[in-house]
């Protein structure tokens, strides 16, 4: 398997790193609608898995003809992909070679839940991922309780240790913290416990509350606290945090979230998916409609345009990506590939977001300080 020999194991940073053209598939279908999730998602019903494969490759075979370049990631997201059997992606891989060009793909990426069996690992990893994402949220049966998961962990430190042995090459977790009712002692097991299972990339998401009834955020002050006791466990553990939210071993960073990070281009193919491409100087980013009768029924005309930024206000937003990353912002780089300096984009707000210890500053790079990460929203909707 083909490694990112363009990461620096242990700093945390990153040298440059062209971005590619990537695929991202979402699999709407979830069997139980956790009241935490922000991402589309309904229950499986008869039938649809023959109509989603038909409407996939549609909205593919439309797509096709404007990739820029070779697919060099595809990951595919939920929803809960595992929902659907693996013959069913040996299919709508077979199909997607003949639409794009595949020969120098690097990474091929399978969201799964914590209740997949054993030979469903095995399945999905013949049908051609390599990498797996496992949503654990948490592995203590309280704490899903509170963030309103009907079904039990009991299985889950044992899946990773199932997606080894299926012959995954990176297997990772994700997990939930900042919720109503956590307390400190609940992450550090969780944390503890996840390091105990021995993945290769961990993701950390603190909860974000949904407009409707569901788990309620901790107060920020501790959720903070939380989120810098990750770091250090996490650290110490042998992880390096690449990204505000994702921590991987050496040698195991997701490039799909790289190329997200780093502004490249990218497909999302099916309902809710978000779509980015520059095209004659211009950055066009859409998204598909929440609706997946309306996919089924006409997967090439569900699209609503986001926005068209020129010149000017393309590099404000690939500074805001870029700035997630933990590595910060190469100037030179930037400079090269948007025509302006990152700093002049921040104009007098470099200085303030420096005396707030918001932000560091070199002669080559800018990132964010653990404070700035804390607060990355405010200072992003400043850039902005």
């Amino acid at each position: 398997m083909w490694r990112a020999t363009s990461v620096e194991a242990g700093a945390g940073s990153l040298r440059a790193l062209p971005p590619f053209f990537s695929l991202y598939i979402h699999v709407p279908l979830c069997r139980s609608l956790c009241p935490y999730c922000h991402f589309y998602r309904i229950p499986p019903r008869p039938g649809d898995e023959e109509r989603y494969l038909k409407a996939l490759c549609l909205e593919a075979s439309a797509l096709g003809p404007k990739a820029p370049g070779p697919v060099r990631t595809i990951y595919v997201g939920g929803g809960t992909p595992s929902l659907l059997p693996s013959s069913f992606y040996i299919r709508l891989f077979s199909n997607l070679r003949d639409l794009f060009v595949l020969e120098d793909l690097k990474e091929t990426t399978v969201e799964v839940d914590a209740r997949i069996t054993k030979d469903e690992l095995f399945g999905l990893a013949d049908a051609g991922f390599d990498r797996v994402s496992i949503g654990i949220k948490s592995f203590q049966k309280d704490s899903l309780k509170k963030l309103g998961v009907r079904h039990d962990n009991e299985k889950s430190p044992a899946v990773a240790g199932w997606a080894r042995d299926a012959g995954f090459s990176s297997v990772g977790i994700d997990l939930l913290y900042g919720f109503e009712g956590q307390k400190m002692r609940d992450l550090i097991t969780d944390l503890e416990t996840g390091l105990a299972v021995k993945p290769d990339h961990i993701s950390m998401y603190a909860l974000q509350e949904c407009e409707e009834q569901g788990p309620r955020e901790l107060d920020p002050d501790i959720t903070a606290q939380m989120f810098r006791e990750s770091r250090r466990v996490l650290t110490a553990g042998g992880f390096c945090q690449y990204e505000i939210c994702n921590f991987a071993r050496p040698g195991h960073i997701s490039l799909q979230n790289l190329n997200y990070w780093m502004d490249g281009d990218y497909f999302g193919l099916g309902p809710s998916s978000h779509s980015a491409l520059t095209l004659g100087g211009s950055r066009r980013r859409w998204a598909n409609k929440n609706d997946l009768d309306a996919y089924l029924n006409n997967p090439v005309n569900v699209r609503e345009e986001l926005s068209v930024e020129d010149s000017k206000e393309s590099p404000a937003e690939a500074l805001i990506l870029a700035l997630r990353l933990a590595s910060g912002v190469d100037s030179e780089a930037f400079a090269l590939r948007y025509g302006t300096d990152p700093r002049k984009l921040l104009g007098s707000s470099l200085a303030e977001f420096r005396d707030l210890g918001l932000l560091r500053s070199s002669s080559r790079k800018i990132r964010l300080t653990t404070r700035g990460m804390l607060l990355s929203n405010e200072v992003f909707e400043r850039i902005l």
